[in-house]
């Protein structure tokens, strides 16, 4: 039996013993500066004064995550997470906690607002965690047993951990019908999503979630079922391109109806794990139809590519063509990080990471991609 995985208070909040300290520290400031330097200041002045310091203690503190917790399982030294970066996430940017002989593991994350920090096992739904909170989890993992929780939940997570957390594009196998009956699948999955829009926004009227909160999940779900159509669409749009047949206008129809339903506009949108996919099947669906694009010219340059050993260099190269701003920044850095967790050999990483640090001097994304070309270089040493 799996031990629990998350148990936490549902309303989480600064250590108690922190906030008198804090306090006590603030009033000391406070006083220091009116004794000794604003003794002739008008009291409107001091008030001023006094509200500023403790807005700035406030702020400080209320960003920082505490989570702390005990793995069990199949033994490793480390346990990984996705990192916050100015509210966004992805699978690849990541930190880890080293754990004691014990099973323990402690670290922080800092966030201004409600945020996900997924500890990254197969199917693992994310811990919602919001800013000052502290959250002791339990973690359990076998190979034989699977990634299982139990235990006692907040409402709130307790909600959450409810819905399909396996990866949107393995979900859509789960259905009675082979994904080549398309109309079917996706008909299938607009219902799941509109039944678990509605649960969201009964547990909003109900009072359980924030409006914060709730547009975290509603957008976050709102992806994980985009994605999963956009999957749908195109795996039959590359069956029927493989076989040549001609694809059908509803194929097109289900992928733009998908892309069309989540902005990157959204201001949680970049909060979810399924943000990077949607962008990717964004990206493949302008290549697919680009009215010049040729699909067996298409497989014919990407076969040369590969054996150049430039097929990343390739795909980035058309990425400016679809997205602008913080999304064609997220989304290169994200594709990147991702090519190097999925693709053999990694002889192109290197030259587009440093293109990207070019193009980005300043990004925050730039350490996550420092980090692979470390290892890049420990690993050709150690040869």
């Amino acid at each position: 039996m799996a031990e629990r995985l998350f148990n936490h208070s549902c309303n989480p909040m600064i250590n108690r013993k922190a906030k008198i300290i804090t306090a006590f520290v603030v009033l000391f400031v406070y006083f220091y500066f009116k004794t000794y330097l604003f003794a002739t200041m008008k009291p409107i002045f001091n008030l001023i004064l006094l509200l500023v310091i403790l807005l700035a203690g406030c702020t400080t503190e209320q960003k920082e995550v505490v989570i702390s917790g005990h793995y069990s399982g199949q033994p490793r030294e480390r346990i990984a997470s996705t990192e916050t970066v100015n509210g966004v996430v992805h699978r690849d940017f990541t930190d880890h906690a080293e754990l004691c002989p014990e099973g323990n593991f402690s670290f922080t994350r800092t966030t201004e607002r409600p945020a996900f920090v997924n500890f990254l096992f197969y199917g693992s739904p994310s811990l919602i965690v919001e800013p000052g909170g502290e959250y002791h989890v339990q973690l359990f993992f076998d190979p034989s047993e699977g990634f299982e929780m139990d235990g006692e939940f907040c409402d709130i997570q307790a909600f959450y951990n409810s819905f399909n957390h396996q990866d949107p594009r393995a979900c859509i196998y789960e259905y009675p019908f082979d994904i080549s009956n398309y109309q079917a699948v996706n008909k299938a999955l607009l219902a799941d999503l509109k039944i678990e829009m509605e649960k969201i926004d009964s547990a909003y009227y109900a009072g359980m979630l924030s409006q914060d909160i709730c547009e975290l999940i509603k957008t976050d779900r709102q992806l994980y079922y985009q994605v999963a159509r956009t999957v749908v669409a195109s795996s039959n749009y590359l069956r029927m391109m493989a076989g040549d047949r001609m694809v059908p206008d509803e194929v097109f129809e289900i992928w733009e109806d998908a892309l069309s339903a989540v902005s990157t506009a959204n201001p949680w949108f970049f909060s979810s794990l399924r943000a990077y996919d949607y962008l990717l099947y964004t990206y493949w669906h302008h290549i697919y139809t680009d009215p010049a694009f040729d699909y067996d010219e298409f497989v014919k340059i990407r076969a040369e590519k590969r054996e150049a050993r430039q097929v990343m260099a390739h795909t980035l190269d058309r990425v400016p063509e679809i997205f602008s701003g913080a999304p064609l920044e997220f989304f290169m850095a994200a594709y990147i990080a991702d090519q190097y967790a999925i693709r053999q050999p990694h002889d192109e990483l290197p030259v587009v990471i440093g293109d990207f640090a070019t193009q980005y001097p300043d990004s925050d994304y730039v350490v996550f991609l420092d980090r692979i070309r470390d290892e890049l270089e420990e690993r050709e040493d150690s040869k």
